[in-house]
């Protein structure tokens, strides 16, 4: 495979660098026989090697890591053990830090260090000779190509412009996102297809893209994509779902009983991406999913809801089931304050005594000294378990 002009400068930059380091390191100690260490400059090697080649970075770590290996052996005559666990130091990091820029080169915009496009050239007016460009092995022409067909909204170009959600360039993947997404329609038929990709990429790009066009015949891929090996291609199709909104709520709902736990994490996702009051009961259900991560996101949407949610919620801590009654109260902790005046009525007049009881535990995980005269008057209830309960949260405030 030919290299193109720009992989061609990355290569020459990270060998004219490490040969220097090592150049440097092997005539100081033949020349002054100085003890002077070069070898955590290797590290100006391995940084841009780790930006530029993401999760494959372990393999130029692999190769700093024998260079460095090799200059201890030229100038030293041996290699010791401080030497082997410098490399291994490199190897690991170059791994550590290829998987930091794989993710963070995920989020929109991310780490491709690209500003705007002012003082872009201007678009040419042929679709095809815009196409044309989306194969150049400049990343700048391909980045451009891709904007102005996006601008163009020929729907010709959607096709030209897939296989760019799997560029290897982070800026010119979400330029071709960008302008897939403005195409729109014609573009979500290919963009479903592309949810079934062997590229981790493509299929969370194309998830987002599809919930920037919003179109409503995504739904059934997208929840299909809900059970998706990998974590982030599920979040980016809950997301989606969430940002088609009302026409997803159907399904969305129905992926909650789910056999799949995935499936069941990503719909409480979505729905708490609606955010809306009729997301409620189904999210007050999710809170006795047996999977810990379906109620976290439950726990997590209801308290992002907040007010809306408070009534349902103070029924729910009625509820015979201990975990549903138990993750109200943890939902009541995320509401915060505004819940409080409602579990303080639940309290004074409530007959239920898991009410009563739930509405003091929940008084006590959200933490509010004003609650104190509440807590204080609980103390003094008929119920043991009411009073204990008052005693716990009181002590928790005490400590803040």
């Amino acid at each position: 495979m030919r290299l193109t002009k720009t992989a061609w400068s990355r290569l020459a930059v990270l060998i004219l660098t490490a040969g220097l380091i090592a150049f440097l390191e092997i005539t100081t100690h033949l020349f002054s026989n100085a003890d002077i260490a070069y070898g955590d400059l290797f590290y100006l090697v391995l940084i841009p090697a780790t930006y530029w080649y993401r999760k494959h970075a372990i393999y130029p770590g692999i190769l700093i890591a024998g260079l460095h290996i090799a200059v201890d052996y030229i100038t030293t005559g041996y290699v010791g053990a401080n030497t082997l666990f410098r490399a291994g130091v490199i190897i690991v990091a170059s791994y550590l830090l290829g998987h930091f820029f794989e993710i963070a080169g995920r989020h929109t915009g991310g780490l491709h260090f690209r500003i705007g496009d002012a003082g872009a050239p201007a678009c040419d007016r042929s679709t095809r000779r815009l196409i044309s460009r989306l194969s150049s092995r400049d990343p700048d022409t391909r980045y451009q190509a891709a904007g102005c067909l996006g601008d163009a909204g020929d729907p010709v170009a959607v096709d030209p412009l897939l296989p760019l959600l799997d560029d290897p360039e982070v800026g010119v993947r979400w330029k071709a996102a960008e302008a897939l997404g403005k195409l729109g329609t014609p573009a979500v038929e290919p963009l479903t297809a592309s949810l079934r990709s062997g590229s981790v990429d493509v299929r969370w790009m194309a998830a987002v893209t599809l919930g920037d066009i919003g179109d409503p015949t995504a739904i059934p891929a997208l929840i299909d994509a809900l059970d998706d090996e990998d974590t982030y291609v599920r979040s980016r199709a809950a997301l989606a779902l969430g940002a088609i909104g009302e026409p997803a709520r159907t399904e969305i709902i129905a992926a909650l009983s789910s056999g799949s736990e995935h499936i069941r994490q990503s719909a409480v996702m979505a729905l708490g991406r609606l955010g809306d009051e009729s997301s409620i009961p189904p999210l007050i259900e999710a809170l006795s999913d047996p999977d810990n991560e379906v109620r976290r996101q439950a726990r997590s949407a209801l308290g992002d809801i907040g007010k809306p949610a408070i009534p349902p919620l103070v029924g729910a801590l009625g509820s015979e089931n201990e975990l549903l009654w138990r993750e109200t109260i943890a939902a009541f902790g995320l509401i915060g304050k505004p819940a409080i005046p409602a579990l303080t009525m639940a309290f004074r007049h409530g007959d239920n005594l898991r009410i009563r009881m739930g509405a003091i535990r929940a008084l006590g995980a959200i933490g509010d000294h004003r609650s104190a005269d509440i807590l204080n008057r609980a103390l003094e209830d008929d119920e043991v378990e009411v009073r204990e309960a008052a005693r716990e949260a009181l002590d928790d405030l005490r400590k803040t």
